[in-house]
This record gives structure tokens, sequence and C-alpha cells, in this order.
């Protein structure tokens, strides 16, 4: 992994390292729509923040899911995200996992 502070240069090799430590489980479709919905959940989640820009995600089955779904897929992204906090401290390298549920249609809602 590339040190703090290598800047977008890195976000590549996070990327690769990324997928490299879990293999795809989900429908390419599916996997490209909910890399999209959580960038933008993210994005706006970190409004507050400057400088934001995702370093890298992946979409996969949530190993962690509950039972409770009524046997509905769910799924996690996980991100790797850059920006400078409202005090002004920027910071590479930061995570966050945005989970879904998926609905009887195919679609997927964000889940707390």
């Amino acid at each position: 992994m590339p040190h703090p502070g290598s800047g977008e240069g890195a976000d590549r090799s996070i990327q690769q390292a990324m997928d490299d430590a879990s293999r795809h489980d989900l429908a390419l479709v599916d996997e490209e729509l909910l890399l999209r919905q959580a960038r933008a959940a993210w994005l706006a989640e970190t409004a507050e923040y400057t400088q934001v820009r995702i370093q890298a995600a992946t979409a996969r089955r949530d190993p962690a899911s509950s039972t409770d779904t009524g046997g509905r897929a769910q799924a996690v992204v996980r991100l790797v995200w850059a920006g400078a906090d409202p005090a002004g401290t920027f910071a590479d390298g930061r995570t966050a996992a945005v989970h879904f549920t998926q609905n009887g249609d195919g679609s997927w809602n964000r889940t707390p």
C-alpha cells in the first residue's frame, strides 16, 4: 500500500489492493449500480468536507448480514476516501462502509 499523503497517483494501487483482497461475488450490473449509489451517498454525507475524492471502492455481498432480511441479498460497498474535515485537516486513506439490501424488483436500498 502507498504511504499516506501519496496523492491521486496512489489511488490505482489502492483500488488494485482492494480488488485483490476479495473476489467479485455480485453480478456486474449490481456491482456497478452499488458503486455509483455508494459514491453518491458518501459524497453527500461528507458535504462539510473539502477536497473529497473516492480513492477506491469495492462492492461485495455482505458477509456480516443478518438473516432477518426475508431472504433478500445484502451488500456492502467499502470505500477508501480522502478529504479535509471541517477543521481543515486533510487525510487520505479514510475508510467507510455503505450497506445495501436488494428489493424484490432487483433494485438496492441503502440500509443503516
